[in-house]
């Protein structure tokens, strides 16, 4: 089934926009840049009112709303809180290799910080997803990666689906216990599978990097529908809107010459189903 296609919002050009997320209590979105490094508020009727929320001086990977009201961001190295008054906490390096960064994340039922890394250099399949909680804890869950991508829950919290872009395979995990168990995966063909999102049918919505559209898949990976996006680099997409069935869909214009009318846009379409709220970072983002 071929959705229809997504529309064009606002002019903003993205470098590598990227983590859309809704915050249900903000009645707005975020989104990242992460080579504009930078993180933006997306509000109105319309979707077309954007703010830069916070700029930093490296690359910035994703944002997730916090249980008190602040924001967890994530830089390419380290994790950064952000609190409703605008007060910036910086927490450590995480990462010594300069061209090793973080990369997709997602908070899961506990609060906990769920997030990946992608090499800059060559391919080597030393990648990680590791969890973060919120005393600062980290925990590697996944090893032997080789760049980790899109995540997302089922209504239960009890599996993670998890994208690994070079090995074009979307994984799903069985959550339930400390240690991860992969259930079962499939492959994505005709581009590189990048963000994901899961609807409340339990579907999964996955961004196609060079396919120039979002598919829907069953979890069991059989294809079902297809959203065209007139981007070539379809980077991820979030369900958003006071009734969860708006589909906001970030895109990137990096690394294209000539790049198209709508590389690096933002667009929006009606939904076929419905989204469901994501948890929360559990850690204090007050000092």
């Amino acid at each position: 089934m071929t959705f229809p296609r997504a529309s064009r919002i606002g002019a903003s050009v993205d470098r590598l926009g990227e983590g859309p997320v809704w915050d249900e209590r903000e009645n707005c979105a975020y989104y990242v840049d992460i080579l504009g490094r930078s993180v933006y508020r997306l509000a109105g009727p319309d979707w077309s009112q954007r703010d830069v929320l916070y700029a930093s001086d490296r690359p910035v990977t994703c944002v997730l709303p916090a249980e008190d009201g602040g924001l967890l961001i994530v830089e390419s190295d380290r994790l950064v809180t952000r609190s409703v008054e605008g007060d910036l906490r910086l927490g450590p390096g995480l990462i010594d290799d300069p061209e090793r960064r973080f990369n997709d994340g997602i908070c899961d039922p506990q609060g906990r910080l769920l997030v990946g890394t992608l090499h800059g250099g060559a391919v080597s399949g030393e990648e990680t997803l590791i969890r973060v909680d919120a005393s600062g804890q980290v925990e590697v869950l996944l090893r032997g990666l080789t760049l980790s991508n899109g995540l997302g829950f089922d209504a239960a919290g009890k599996r993670l689906y998890h994208v690994d872009t070079l090995r074009h395979t979307v994984s799903t995990y069985d959550y339930s216990h400390p240690a991860l168990t992969l259930l079962h995966s499939f492959d994505v063909d005709g581009g590189y599978p990048d963000g994901l999102t899961v609807d409340a049918e339990g579907c999964l919505w996955v961004a196609v990097w060079g396919g120039s559209e979002v598919r829907r898949y069953t979890p069991a990976g059989q294809l079902i529908g297809r959203m065209p996006v007139d981007a070539e680099q379809v980077t991820s997409a979030a369900f958003i809107g006071e009734q969860c069935d708006t589909m906001l869909i970030t895109t990137a214009a990096d690394g294209i010459n000539p790049a198209g009318a709508g590389d690096g846009g933002l667009f929006v379409a009606l939904a076929p189903a419905r989204g469901v709220v994501g948890s929360r970072w559990g850690g204090a983002t007050r000092g």
